[in-house]
């Protein structure tokens, strides 16, 4: 059995994969460089980034799986509609106690039966590392899967993703916690996405094309955030998709 390459020499192989997230940040190809590194780094198989908000729960910012797309948007979905309650990891983000940085392995005991049987045994992963970084107004996090083919993490897959953290949580923040300007037109991939939707349903779904959370898209467009969700909830719902990430995988797909 190779021996995987220990964490001291994994980082001069690291280090451009870096640098190419941080050249990318806040632009249309960021997510494919982190999900490059993080597949070096840790060898995953399978990516989900959730935003949490305690006003307006959760919301999928990515969700991949290159070998089966498909499913990540179903977990995604599954997850986004109610099951995310039921994650231990979430349980825990209201526990000031703890730190706002944790790197936190898979605990299947910790589990109810359900989430775990929807979530790990028809997708056939193995194992689950989560970083959650807790902001004042809300939290994200970065949730690592192997399959059967790769295995559990091991002790070095950990040390990596462990010095890797801080980095991993300042660019998370600044790609997805910046609101970038929300131009006043569509773009014409933005503009054939979101034709079915009513005026206000477009510009909340643009601003948070743009960067924007529910709540700061709320306020631009001087709405209550229960109103926000409404037009988020609606415009998700004709456009078929669970999450932001499927909105902004429909965009570029065009």
């Amino acid at each position: 059995m190779t021996r995987p390459t220990p964490p001291s020499e994994r980082w001069p192989a690291l280090l451009a994969g870096v640098a190419d997230c941080v050249e990318a940040l806040g632009g249309a190809d960021f997510e494919a460089r982190l999900l490059a590194l993080l597949r070096e780094g840790a060898r995953i198989e399978q990516c989900m980034i959730f935003a949490y908000d305690a006003a307006e729960g959760v919301d999928c910012l990515l969700a991949d799986n290159a070998r089966q797309p498909r499913l990540a948007d179903r977990l995604a979905r599954l997850y986004t509609e109610g099951l995310f309650r039921h994650d231990p990891n979430y349980r825990r983000l209201a526990d000031n106690a703890l730190p706002t940085l944790e790197l936190a392995p898979m605990r299947a005991e910790a589990m109810p039966e359900s989430y775990r049987g929807s979530l790990f045994a028809f997708p056939d992963l193995v194992d689950k590392v989560a970083l959650t970084l807790r902001e004042a107004e809300g939290a994200y996090t970065l949730n690592l899967y192997r399959g059967r083919e790769a295995g559990p993490f091991d002790a070095d897959d950990l040390a990596t993703l462990d010095a890797l953290a801080p980095l991993l949580a300042s660019l998370i923040r600044r790609h997805y916690g910046a609101p970038r300007p929300a131009e006043v037109r569509l773009t014409p991939e933005e503009e054939a996405v979101l034709a079915p939707l009513s005026e206000r349903e477009r510009q909340l779904c643009l601003r948070l094309l743009h960067g924007h959370t529910l709540k700061s898209a709320a306020a631009e467009l001087e709405v209550a955030l229960s109103t926000a969700e409404t037009y988020r909830k609606r415009a998700y719902a004709k456009l078929g998709i669970p999450s932001k990430a499927r909105l902004v995988a429909l965009c570029r797909r065009q």
